[in-house]
C-alpha cells in the first residue's frame, strides 16, 4: 500500500488542481490544463501501481485465503482520519480516507481513466474556447467520485454523490448556449435528485435503526448479528432481525434499507425507470460521455451495491429488486441500442445494458463478479466513447452513423481500436481457455454465476442468465452494426443518404451541421494526443481480464478482496459457477457469433436491408427507435402531470390564499383607507359638524343607555 502521502495525493490533488479553473484569466488556459492533465494523469500512474502492485502480494496465497474473508472476516483496510466533521450526540461522521481492496480497485479505475480523458481533450477540445473551465469541470468530477469511493461513512458518501452529480450538470450542460445540452442537464439532475431521495432515506433509516452511519459499524453488526437498539421505529433485535413499521406494515429492517439505498444506486446508475438521462447525456462534449459512463457517476450504484455485500446477502426483496431491475436494463438498453443511428447514443445505450450485467450479477451475489466487469467495462467502453470522438472529429463534428461509411481507409488506427473495443464488450474468446478479450472474462463470469445463482435457489438467478443471454445476442449485433455503418461500405457522400427523409440527395454532403461545419471534407485521422489514450485503453480492453481474472473472481479471490466483499456462508454462487453445465458455458459465444452473422449478413454484405427495415417503420423498429416511448410517457404523465398539478396549486395559491390573506387583507387595508382619508378634508366647519354630530351620538346613547337601567 502507497505511504498516506501519496494516498492524500490521489484522493485531494484533484480536487485543489480543479480550484484553478478559478483564476484562470490571470494564470491562462494553458496554465489550467497542464496543471490538472498533469495532477490527474499522476494520480492515475500512481493508483494503477498501487493494484498491480497490491495484486502481486497477493498472487500465490489464494488457496492458503480460501475461505477466510468469505465467512465473516474482519476487512483488511486502511483508515486515513483528516478531521472530524459532525459530531452530535451519537451522530458522528469523520472526513477519512478508506483504503481497502474495493477503493483500490475503484481508485485506479477513476484516476486511471479520466487522466487519459485529460490528455485526449487536448486534442478534442482544441478549438474551444473555455478549455480552462472545461478542464476544471473534469477535474472536480475526478474529486467528486474519488471522495465517494474513499468514503468511510455515508455522510461522506452523500457528499461524493452528490459531488458527482453536480459535476455531471456541469459537464452535460457545458455548451450552455444552445437548448438541447441544457436541457439535458436538467433532465439528468433532475432524474437523479428522485433517486438520491431514496438513497438520503435510506441513510436515515440506517442511523435510527443502527445508530450509525459510519460503514464499519453498521457493517460488522450485520456480518456478526450482534444486538442493536433503534433510536426509533424497531424495537431492540439481533442486527439482521430488527423489525420496523413501514407504511403501516411490519417488515423486516433490512429489506426496506436496502431497497431504498437501491434506489439511489438506479438513478446514479441509470437502471429501468431511472435510465431516461444517460442517453441524452450525449449533448455534453465526447471526453464528458467517456468519463460518465467509463470511470465515473454511473459505477457508483454498482459500487455501493457491492459494498454493502453484508446488508444485501441478508435480504431477499431487495436483493431481488437488484437482480429483476439489473436483468430487465440489460435486455431493455440492447433492444433499444439496435435501432440508434447517432454513434455516441449507441454506445451509450450499450453503458445502460452492461451496468445491468453489473447489477444482476450483484442481486445473486456474485459481488466480485459485477466488480470484475466493472473494472473490465472501464477500458473497453473508454475506449469506445473515445474511439467514436475520433471518428467524430475526423468527420467534422458528423454523429450519425448514417453519413458516414468507409472511413477504415481513412482512420485506421481510430479503427483498429475501435474493433479492440467492439471484441471486448461482445465478451468474444474462447471458453475454457485463456484466449479471449477483456469482456470474455467478466462477462461469462456473470453469466454462469447468475445460472448457478438460479440452480442454488437464488431469486430470479435463472431469469437474469436468460435475459443476459439474449443482451449478448443483441450487444454483438449493435456492436457489429455501428462497425460496418461507419468504417465499411462506400463513403455516405457516396450514397448521397439523406439524414431526415432518408431519401437519396445529390446535395447532401454539402449540408451543415450544428456546429456549421460542411461534409464536403475529406474524414481524417485524429492527432498523438488522441490516438495515445486510444493506444493505452487498447491494452486495457485485451488483457485486463486475463490478468485480473484469477484475483478477481477465481482461486485468489478471497485474498484479493480481504474482506471487503462479504458472502454468507450459504452463498456458493461463485464457486458454484465452476459447475454449470457445458452448455451454459459455450451459450454466450454461440449467441455472439449469431449476433456478429446476422450483422454481417444485413450490414455488409447486403448494407441495403438496414435502411429498409428502418425505412419500413414496423412496430418492433419504431419501439425500439423510440426508446420504448418513455420519454413519450413520462412526458404525458409526469412532466405534464406536474405542471397541471403545479397550475391547480399556483391557481389556488393566488386566488384563495392570497386572494383572502395578504392580498385580500391588504385591498381592505386600501380601501379602509382611501375611504378615511376622504373625510379629511382640512375645513374647520367640517371638522366642527364631526364632533358635534360625535357628541350627539354618543350623549344619546348614554341617555338611552341611564333610562334603561331606570
Amino acid at each position: 500500500m502507497l505511504p498516506d502521502a501519496l494516498l492524500l495525493f490521489i484522493v485531494l490533488a484533484p480536487g485543489l488542481v480543479a480550484l484553478t479553473g478559478l483564476v484562470h484569466k490571470i494564470i491562462g488556459d494553458k496554465i489550467v490544463m497542464v496543471a490538472t492533465t498533469g495532477v490527474v494523469l499522476t494520480a492515475g500512474a500512481l493508483s494503477l501501481f498501487q493494484l498491480f502492485a497490491y495484486a502481486a502480494g497477493v498472487g500465490g496465497h489464494g488457496g492458503e485465503a480460501h475461505g477466510a474473508a468469505e465467512h465473516g472476516a474482519a476487512i483488511t483496510q486502511h483508515i486515513i482520519t483528516l478531521m472530524p466533521w459532525i459530531n452530535v450526540g451519537d451522530f458522528h461522521a469523520n472526513w477519512a480516507i478508506r483504503v481497502d481492496t474495493l477503493s483500490i480497485v475503484m481508485m485506479a479505475v477513476i484516476t486511471g481513466v479520466s487522466g487519459l480523458v485529460h490528455l485526449y481533450s487536448w486534442g478534442y477540445m482544441s478549438e474551444e474556447p473555455h478549455k480552462a473551465r472545461f478542464f476544471s469541470y473534469l477535474s472536480l468530477f475526478t474529486f467528486a467520485m474519488l471522495m465517494l469511493v474513499t468514503a468511510d461513512n455515508f455522510i461522506q458518501l452523500f457528499f461524493g454523490w452528490e459531488g458527482v452529480g453536480l459535476a455531471s450538470y456541469l459537464l452535460i450542460g457545458f455548451w450552455y448556449q444552445n437548448k438541447a445540452p441544457n436541457d439535458a442537464s436538467i433532465k439528468a439532475f433532475v432524474t437523479n435528485r428522485v433517486g438520491d431521495f431514496g438513497l438520503a432515506l435510506g441513510i436515515m433509516a440506517v442511523f435510527c435503526i443502527y445508530g450509525t452511519v459510519e460503514f464499519g459499524p453498521f457493517l460488522n453488526a450485520l456480518r456478526e448479528n450482534t444486538m442493536v437498539t433503534p433510536i426509533a421505529f424497531a424495537e431492540a433485535a439481533p442486527a439482521r432481525e430488527v423489525i420496523m413499521e413501514f407504511l403501516g406494515h411490519r417488515v423486516w429492517a433490512v429489506e426496506v434499507i436496502g431497497v431504498l439505498l437501491f434506489i439511489g444506486a438506479m438513478g446514479k446508475s441509470a437502471q429501468f425507470f431511472l435510465h431516461v438521462w444517460l442517453p441524452d447525456a450525449m449533448e455534453g462534449p465526447t471526453p464528458v460521455s467517456a468519463l460518465i459512463h467509463a470511470a465515473t457517476m454511473v459505477t457508483a450504484g454498482v459500487y455501493l451495491v457491492c459494498l454493502l455485500s453484508p446488508l444485501f446477502e441478508y435480504t431477499l426483496v431487495a436483493a431481488g429488486m437488484v437482480t429483476v431491475v439489473g436483468a430487465v436494463t440489460a435486455l431493455y438498453a440492447a433492444t433499444v441500442g439496435m435501432a440508434q443511428n447517432d454513434i455516441k447514443r449507441v454506445i451509450a445505450y450499450s453503458t445502460c445494458s452492461q451496468l445491468g450485467y453489473m447489477f444482476f450479477a450483484a442481486g445473486v451475489g456474485a459481488y466480485e463478479a459485477a466488480m470484475f466487469h466493472l473494472f473490465t467495462h472501464a477500458f473497453f467502453k473508454a475506449l469506445l466513447f473515445l474511439g467514436a470522438g475520433s471518428v467524430i472529429h475526423g468527420m467534422h463534428h458528423e454523429q450519425d452513423m448514417r453519413k458516414m461509411g468507409g472511413l477504415a481507409k481513412f482512420m485506421p488506427l481510430t479503427y483498429a481500436a475501435m474493433m479492440i473495443g467492439t471484441i471486448a464488450i461482445i465478451g468474444l474468446g474462447v471458453p475454457h481457455t485463456k484466449l479471449g478479450f477483456a469482456g470474455f472474462f467478466s462477462k461469462d463470469a456473470i453469466l454462469e454465476s447468475a445460472f448457478a445463482g438460479g440452480v442454488e435457489h437464488v431469486a430470479f438467478g435463472q431469469m437474469a442468465f436468460w435475459f443476459g443471454i439474449v443482451a449478448a445476442f443483441l450487444t454483438s449485433f449493435y456492436s457489429w452494426r455501428l462497425i460496418y455503418m461507419t468504417f465499411h461500405g462506400p463513403m455516405a457522400s457516396e450514397e448521397a443518404h439523406d439524414d431526415h427523409a432518408h431519401a437519396h440527395d445529390a446535395h447532401d454532403d454539402h449540408a451543415h451541421d450544428d456546429h456549421g461545419h460542411g461534409h464536403d471534407h475529406t474524414p481524417h485521422e485524429s492527432p498523438p494526443v488522441m490516438l495515445i489514450p486510444l493506444g493505452l485503453l487498447s491494452l486495457g480492453a485485451i488483457f485486463s481480464g486475463l490478468y485480473f481474472y484469477d484475483y478477481f473472481v477465481d482461486h485468489s479471490n478471497e485474498a484479493f478482496w480481504a474482506g471487503a466483499i462479504y458472502r454468507a456462508a450459504e452463498n456458493h454462487v461463485l464457486h458454484a459457477r465452476h459447475e454449470v453445465p457445458e452448455w451454459v458455458i459455450y451459450a454466450p459465444l454461440i449467441v455472439t457469433l449469431g449476433g456478429f452473422v446476422l450483422a454481417t449478413m444485413t450490414y455488409f454484405f447486403n448494407r441495403g436491408v438496414g435502411k429498409r427495415i428502418a425505412d419500413s417503420g414496423g412496430p418492433l423498429h419504431s419501439l425500439f427507435y423510440n426508446k420504448w416511448y418513455f420519454d413519450e410517457i413520462y412526458n404525458a404523465t409526469l412532466v405534464r402531470g406536474a405542471a397541471f398539478l403545479g397550475n391547480i396549486f399556483w391557481k389556488a395559491d393566488k386566488k384563495v390564499i392570497d386572494g383572502v390573506g395578504a392580498d385580500g387583507m391588504t385591498a381592505l387595508t386600501l380601501l379602509s383607507a382611501r375611504r378615511l382619508s376622504a373625510m379629511h378634508t382640512g375645513r374647520l366647519y367640517h371638522y366642527a359638524f364631526i364632533i358635534i354630530g360625535a357628541a350627539l351620538v354618543f350623549g344619546a346613547l348614554m341617555w338611552l343607555n341611564a333610562g334603561g337601567a331606570h
